[in-house]
């Protein structure tokens, strides 16, 4: 799919899209606004930057940029190995890949029977991970669905454990770049290692595809370490790319009279909500190497 058919899967779920000279913009948390795609580095004139801000309304805008254009450095999880196979995987997630494989059946699904069958196990993928098990309602997900399945490059793909789904993602092949967009899992049948085996499958299966150059896994999380480890383990690589992070000059004031130190209490007060961790968490990090913006 083109990038402005990624940005009409945001913009059809509600999310609002703000189409510069360089990239599109969507608002991947309330008055958060971040480039389409996330994997290509663009450099927005001052111009287009107001824009947004003042368009958005958006309090920050996040974008990869060129190196040298920013202190800040955070990685995404890539995988281009043509040659992909179990030698591809950390020693240790051979054997329950293969365990996986043994006991759970991988196919391509369709988005009708996902956008029934997907949002229990939505709900206990957050539960597990201490998120607000309404951070995707279930009217949300069906529109996910309806969307995915009407804009060409979006797949669907589980894994079943006797004809039951244990796991699946949702894919989006944007350019030559295959992005994992979402993924849940089901807690009962995490001892048979569904994940390991969804993995695996899809990310041999889309490399072998000439139209496949990369698959992402999503950007590095501070939230959930454990996860990027696991796909760090399976095969995919950091890539490491220039971040810069532009306030709202009004936000900024706001938080040089106190306001990090508010949102850090209400992080900490509300850990099940991952917005409030992850603002506290980016305000930490921008806090240890000094400024987002250019110097």
């Amino acid at each position: 799919m083109t990038e402005g058919q990624f940005a009409e899967f945001f913009l059809r779920q509600g999310q609002k899209v703000i189409e510069t000279r360089t990239c599109f913009w969507y608002s991947h948390r309330p008055f958060l606004f971040m480039s389409l795609p996330y994997y290509r580095a663009v450099s927005p004139s001052q111009g287009e930057l107001a824009r947004v801000l003042l368009g958005g309304p958006a309090a920050a805008l996040r974008f990869p940029t060129e190196a040298g254009k920013s202190r800040r450095q955070v990685g995404i999880l890539v995988c281009s190995d043509k040659n992909y196979d179990f030698s591809s995987l950390h020693h240790k997630q051979r054997a329950p890949t293969r365990q996986g494989l043994k006991y759970c059946k991988v196919e391509q699904v369709d988005f009708t029977y996902l956008g029934r069958h997907g949002h229990r196990l939505n709900e206990e993928t957050f539960r597990r991970q201490g998120r607000d098990v309404n951070s995707i309602t279930e009217t949300q997900w069906q529109r996910l669905c309806q969307v995915a399945s009407e804009i060409p490059g979006f797949e669907a793909w589980g894994a079943f454990k006797d004809g039951n789904l244990a796991a699946f993602s949702v894919l989006a092949l944007v350019g030559d770049w295959m992005l994992f967009q979402h993924g849940s899992s089901a807690t009962a049948y995490l001892k048979y290692n569904p994940n390991n085996a969804l993995t695996f499958v899809v990310t041999k299966w889309k490399l072998a595809d000439p139209l496949v150059s990369s698959l992402c896994y999503g950007a590095e999380s501070p939230v959930t370490p454990g996860l990027d480890a696991y796909k760090l383990r399976m095969g995919y690589r950091r890539q490491v790319f220039a971040e810069r992070i532009v306030y709202n000059p009004l936000l900024r004031a706001g938080l040089s009279l106190g306001g990090r130190k508010i949102i850090d209490w209400m992080a900490r007060k509300y850990p099940q909500k991952v917005m409030l961790r992850r603002a506290a968490l980016l305000l930490e990090r921008e806090g240890a190497q000094g400024t987002t913006e250019p110097q």
